[in-house]
């Protein structure tokens, strides 16, 4: 049985409020109940699955075309003037520099520093070379510091002769400038010394002379001066001294110990005493 609904206003002129309603399938009841039941997220999990749709990149934009060399413009105008104003700054300084060096007031001269006597003649080969230059360069006061003995003599003859003759001054002058000596040191002890001086620019072939020179003080003067005719042959260096050992103190029967002979000569000595003094008491008996 169907019931019957009667509606609002049902009579005559509403005749749907006397018609029964529609009843409904207890199969249908319970789909809408389970359907009302499940959340949405159910209904979206029987769906099919769909694939996400991938983010399209975008183009990079094309690069700029290359600049043009007028475009780069380097070096600019700017960096090119200022180049060229350090290098006309640093011709500058150059050129003053150079001037301001080589320019020397009038009264300074451009002469050799003065050497003291005692530097130059501490040694005896540079004594020896010394002298030898102020005797081939003609300057007789500077040789007569370094001379001794005869060589004194020699030397205040040899500048009378030059004060004699007028030449001699431009000729000293002209050897200053040509003369070159070396040096050789041939045998040298304590107090005395020989060198082999060779000296050029004097004459067209070097010459050479035998130096003997001697200690004076703190510095060596020359005492002779021969030429080098090859006759002079220096001495062979003596080996040094070596001490016997008899100012050790050893123990009688050591290896090496010898009786001094100054302990022989006196044992003897004594025993003649001895001796003479036994035969004189011999014969007074």
């Amino acid at each position: 049985m169907q019931p019957w609904s009667v509606g609002a206003g049902a009579g005559c002129g509403n005749p749907g409020g006397l018609l029964p309603e529609a009843g409904m399938s207890s199969a249908e009841e319970q789909k809408e109940a389970t359907a009302a039941s499940q959340p949405p997220e159910a209904e979206a999990s029987r769906s099919p699955a769909v694939a996400p749709k991938k983010k399209k990149k975008k183009k990079a934009p094309a690069p700029p075309p290359p600049m043009t060399e007028e475009e780069i413009d380097s070096p600019s105008k700017q960096t090119l003037g200022m180049l060229g104003i350090i290098g006309i700054m640093t011709m500058c300084m150059w050129i003053f520099a150079r001037g301001g060096c080589n320019y020397h007031p009038p009264k300074e001269t451009r002469d050799p520093r003065k050497v003291e006597l005692v530097d130059l003649a501490r040694d005896p080969k540079d004594a020896a070379m010394e002298f030898e230059l102020r005797w081939a360069t003609k300057r007789w006061g500077g040789a007569l510091e370094l001379a001794k003995g005869p060589m004194v003599d020699l030397v205040k003859q040899q500048q009378k002769e030059c004060d004699a003759n007028p030449k001699c001054a431009k000729q000293a002058a002209d050897l200053r400038g040509t003369v070159l000596a070396s040096a050789e040191l041939l045998e040298r002890d304590p107090m005395r010394s020989v060198s082999r001086i060779t000296t050029t620019g004097v004459g067209s072939k070097p010459e050479r002379h035998i130096i003997r020179v001697e200690r004076d003080q703190q510095i060596w003067k020359t005492v002779s001066r021969e030429v080098d005719d090859g006759s002079f042959k220096p001495r062979p260096p003596q080996a040094p001294h070596e001490r016997d050992g008899q100012l050790l103190m050893r123990q009688p029967g050591m290896p090496g110990t010898t009786a001094p002979p100054s302990s022989s000569a006196a044992s003897s000595s004594s025993a003649a005493p001895s001796s003479s003094a036994s035969s004189s008491d011999a014969s007074k008996k």
